[in-house]
């Protein structure tokens, strides 16, 4: 079974429904709305492509295939997602965010060598820009090679000291290379930087469990539990080194005892 690793997407639209408004006027409004932040994919898919069609000359039609390209990897559309992110790179070669993007998608894809030359490439653009890194890491920590995932997750950190998400990434890594007390710690972390970060309290779980210190309350999603009970708790999430799968709503069973 696997630890679990966050995911985050980059595409900027803060700019794109003011700025492109004005280039086209209200007659396009509602496709650019829905192409800025619609909450239906469908419309969000719908609203870039006919914004595309309409001003292929616009400045903002990187942005327009990265905006398209998310709402196709949400949708599951791994293919069209990487067609889009690549024809945005096309128009704009420096965008080192919809590398990372594309990188992510290639990672879902089962691709993680060209995940790691995407977020490598966003890294050389920018190297100051954490997420890459982070991304970089659990890519890393996909192919077993946590030495290099650590070095990344660390210097995302140095970034930014408060990144929750590096810090869990790295615990997987310390995880995977063997360190289980370095795990539980930088899980530990990433919950004092986000108390509200279920992944990280079910990560921390699973390596309490399997150090079985049963002086250990495991705590998931915040909740303490008794070892016998977050034990069929970890079991049931199946979280490490075989593949990922949903977390159960911890809502809908017993309260502790």
């Amino acid at each position: 079974m696997r630890a679990m690793i966050s995911i985050r997407c980059f595409i900027d639209a803060s700019v794109f429904a003011a700025c492109v408004l004005l280039a086209v006027g209200p007659a396009y409004a509602n496709p650019i709305d829905d192409c800025n932040h619609s909450p239906d994919v469908a419309k969000q898919i719908d609203g870039c492509t006919q914004f595309l069609e309409f001003e292929p000359d616009s400045p903002y039609v990187s942005l327009a295939y990265g905006l398209r390209g998310g709402a196709y990897q949400k949708k599951g559309d791994l293919d069209h997602a990487i067609a889009d992110f690549s024809h945005a790179i096309e128009v704009d070669p420096g965008s080192f965010k919809i590398y990372v993007d594309r990188g992510i998608a290639y990672r879902d894809k089962g691709d993680v060598d060209q995940a790691i030359a995407d977020f490598s490439k966003a890294i050389a653009i920018d190297s100051q820009f954490g997420d890459a890194f982070v991304n970089r890491c659990a890519a890393y920590a996909d192919k077993g090679q946590a030495h290099l995932a650590i070095k990344d997750c660390t210097t995302a950190i140095v970034l930014n000291p408060k990144d929750a998400v590096a810090f869990n990434d790295r615990g997987v890594a310390q995880e995977k290379k063997g360190d289980l007390d370095a795990a539980i710690a930088d899980y530990s972390k990433a919950i004092e930087l986000d108390p509200g970060y279920g992944v990280a309290y079910a990560n921390r779980a699973v390596v309490y469990d399997h150090k079985g210190e049963k002086e250990s309350p495991i705590a998931i999603t915040g909740r303490r539990y008794p070892r016998t009970r977050a034990t069929r708790i970890a079991r049931t999430l199946k979280l490490r080194f075989n593949g990922l799968v949903q977390v159960p709503d911890l809502s809908r069973m017993d309260a502790p005892r």
